[in-house]
């Protein structure tokens, strides 16, 4: 589990105004054992939006409340409540922990931890900036080593397989470009080794906005992961 100093750290850059999302987690002592990986978060949040960065500590820390927020920040843009992408995240994400019977704590987080409305608007952000995101993504990574890491999006399955490529952590593939995410998907797992010699597995995945409430066309990326934790 991360510390209170640690996570000041990673949120927070000063004499900027947006906060960094390094993760949202069902609570604060989650397994973190598998991570839902994307580019980086889509919904910026202005510091002003919080009491104290411990305000928004706590609703990282808690997946509800941060989805209480997210609403209320759509809704004053004129958007709907949630985004395709969160409605089909946020199913996929209770399906998983409710059936692993407590043995799955997830933690959603990004390659890149500063929040942009488009990726590609990543490209306009100072390299500082862009830095430190990255940043917290490897040491989120060092910290929790989760067994499963769920890629929802080829950027950041290629950011991942180069992150462990410089790392030494001997990907079980080399990302290839021109390969299509659908063909990731086909190729299934890819494993890594952490440096105490523990094996992680990565599982490709469709864009989140196509799973909807009930996520059937998910439930073989779902099974495969809970194959992970039986005993």
């Amino acid at each position: 589990m991360q510390t209170n100093e640690q996570l000041h750290t990673w949120i927070e850059v000063h004499s900027h105004d947006i906060y960094f999302r390094p993760f949202v987690s069902k609570s604060p002592d989650s397994k973190g054992n598998v991570f839902i990986v994307g580019i980086n978060p889509a919904t910026p949040i202005s510091k002003d939006a919080f009491s104290s960065v411990e305000d928004y500590i706590q609703t990282l820390c808690n997946r509800e409340r941060f989805i209480e927020q997210i609403k209320m920040i759509r809704l004053s843009q004129g958007k709907s409540p949630l985004s395709r992408t969160r409605v089909g995240l946020n199913q996929f994400v209770k399906d998983l922990e409710e059936r692993s019977g407590e043995k799955i704590g997830i933690i959603e987080t990004n390659m890149n931890a500063y929040p942009t409305k488009r990726a590609k608007d990543l490209l306009q952000v100072k390299d500082e900036l862009i830095q430190h995101g990255s940043r917290v993504f490897r040491e989120l990574l060092s910290l929790y080593q989760p067994k499963v890491i769920i890629v929802h999006s080829k950027q950041a399955l290629g950011e991942l397989l180069n992150l462990l490529e410089a790392e030494q952590m001997k990907p079980s593939e080399t990302f290839k470009k021109k390969i299509a995410l659908k063909d990731w998907i086909s190729k299934g797992p890819i494993t890594f080794t952490y440096d105490n010699g523990t094996v992680g597995t990565i599982f490709c995945s469709k864009h989140f906005m196509y799973h909807g409430h009930v996520g059937q066309s998910f439930q073989p990326l779902k099974e495969q992961v809970l194959a992970q934790f039986e005993a």
